[in-house]
């Protein structure tokens, strides 16, 4: 039940007087930006339409504490279907511009810097896609540096920061190096203790979760794991790491397989481009020392590409041997 004496008739102005927050009356409610949103898919209570309309209607407290103000990572992958052109992200900037100024907070982790490693580079600030990271004084024993400095409030956990840092300072929980390196290793499979049958190439595979769009596509490819084939998923392509690549070639891999997002698709806006360009640097290092360029490949999945990875997968294999199993 709504209680008229709860809402809040100022806020609906509020929200409106904030660039982008000028088209929040404009939404019909028609639900096609929450149709098209993936993060419904790993949060099903994410609906940008029902948000849209408690703040419309001045639902204050409610719309500012709640979680889901802050998972829209501005894709804009729902802006061309809306009926109305509205840029929902730009809506929510302006939602979230009022919770931050009232006191409230994102609930996910945020990327964090370690001052002692920092070298102030900038190459973390030049690579973030949100404007997250900026560069700030310090003292660091007894020296003033410039360090990077991470707000927490508008870093969206894509990772690709911990990716781009040249001194290994900046962490991201669940994301580390070391949960990564963790997943590709289990069970001996980079150490190689199990052999594929019938000679099989060894795949490690990087893969975007936002490239898949459904459960039953992750259940199928990760059917197909074997003593041939490891997946390990990334918040996005652009996080994933040279160092693990060449760590995985070193230690028994045939070839690693980054797979990102469609072009324009990006969750976090140009991840995929960023992915993209470190593994063409990475294929012509390799093809420079005699190792073998064929021995790395970016893919882009596409939305309309449902239920292709598996076939990458097998071509893949096939460039480097005999072909991998394909489910279904």
């Amino acid at each position: 039940m709504i209680r008229s004496s709860e809402l809040d008739p100022g806020f609906l102005q509020e929200v409106m007087a904030i660039p982008g927050g000028e088209n929040l009356l404009h939404c019909w409610s028609c639900g096609t930006c929450a149709a098209t949103c993936l993060v419904r898919r790993y949060d099903p209570s994410f609906n940008p339409r029902l948000i849209l309309r408690k703040a419309g209607i001045g639902m204050r407290q409610e719309v500012l504490s709640s979680r889901e103000i802050w998972l829209c990572s501005a894709c804009d992958a729902c802006y061309p279907r809306c009926p109305q052109e509205i840029h929902i992200s730009e809506v929510m900037r302006a939602i979230r511009t009022i919770a931050i100024r009232d006191g409230y907070a994102p609930p996910g982790p945020s990327a964090e810097v370690d001052s002692a490693l920092c070298s102030g580079c900038a190459v973390c600030t030049r690579a973030c896609p949100y404007g997250a990271i900026d560069r700030v004084p310090v003292i660091v024993d007894g020296l003033e540096r410039m360090i990077a400095q991470v707000d927490p409030n508008t870093c969206m956990a894509c990772g690709i920061c911990v990716a781009a840092c040249p001194s290994g300072s900046i962490s991201l929980e669940a994301v580390r190096n070391e949960e990564l390196l963790t997943r590709m290793s289990a069970g001996g499979w980079l150490a190689g203790q199990s052999q594929p049958e019938g000679g099989k190439p060894r795949i490690l595979a990087f893969v975007c979760q936002w490239s898949m769009r459904s459960d039953a596509e992750w259940a199928e490819v990760e059917a197909m794991q074997d003593d041939s084939l490891r997946v390990v998923n990334l918040p996005c392509s652009g996080r994933v790491d040279p160092a693990l690549v060449l760590l995985a070639l070193a230690e028994g891999a045939d070839g690693v397989l980054v797979v990102g997002c469609g072009e324009g698709e990006c969750h976090y806006k140009r991840g995929t481009y960023l992915g993209r360009g470190k593994v063409a640097l990475l294929r012509s290092v390799l093809e420079q020392t005699g190792i073998g360029m064929e021995r790395v490949r970016f893919v882009e999945l596409e939305a309309l590409q449902r239920g292709a990875l598996p076939a990458l997968i097998a071509d893949m294999a096939a460039a480097l041997g005999q072909p991998a199993r394909v489910s279904g």
